[in-house]
């Protein structure tokens, strides 16, 4: 059994490395496609979702709604997405990929999101709960007061 700084070395390393991986394939689907990660994952999710609306992809990107409309915004300026107005409530809003964003999709490397949670999908249930216990533990002794962290895309995707 690993004595306690060799196992906190260890960890240290685990995320440093985890957090690389995600960044370089972040650069590389950003040189590919020219999108963000957190872009090119909002298409992706568009393309599985036809019609969703802003709060429903928020919450499937895990992301603040404010967040998600922002970047709404600029995909929608460059061609990638459609808002549609429903006829029935004015006030929902429905989202589509343009043909522009179905094209960029065919081309396009799978978003770095989409790699680690792909990961995660590969882990047992009992290694997800612990991991995720971990983790829970682990945010909570860096005592970061900013709780909508978790709702913003890393820099870079």
């Amino acid at each position: 059994m690993k004595d306690r700084s060799l196992r906190i070395k260890t960890i240290t390393q685990n995320l440093r490395i985890l957090f690389r991986a995600v960044q370089a394939h972040s650069k590389y689907v950003e040189k590919e496609c020219g999108l963000s990660s957190a872009k090119l994952w909002m298409l992706y999710e568009l393309h599985s979702n036809p019609g969703i609306k802003v709060s429903q992809l928020a919450t499937s990107l895990a992301i603040h709604p404010s967040t998600c409309s922002n970047m709404l915004d600029k995909l929608e300026e460059d061609g990638y997405v459609l808002r549609e107005r429903s006829k029935s409530d004015q006030r929902a809003v429905h989202l589509s990929l343009t043909e522009k964003g179905n094209t960029l999709l065919t081309k396009a490397p799978q978003p770095a999101q989409g790699k680690l949670s792909g990961a995660l999908e590969k882990l047992s249930n009992d290694k997800l709960l612990f991991l995720e216990d971990g983790l829970d533990e682990l945010v909570s002794a860096l005592q970061e007061k900013n709780s909508d962290a978790a709702l913003i895309p890393i820099p870079g995707e």
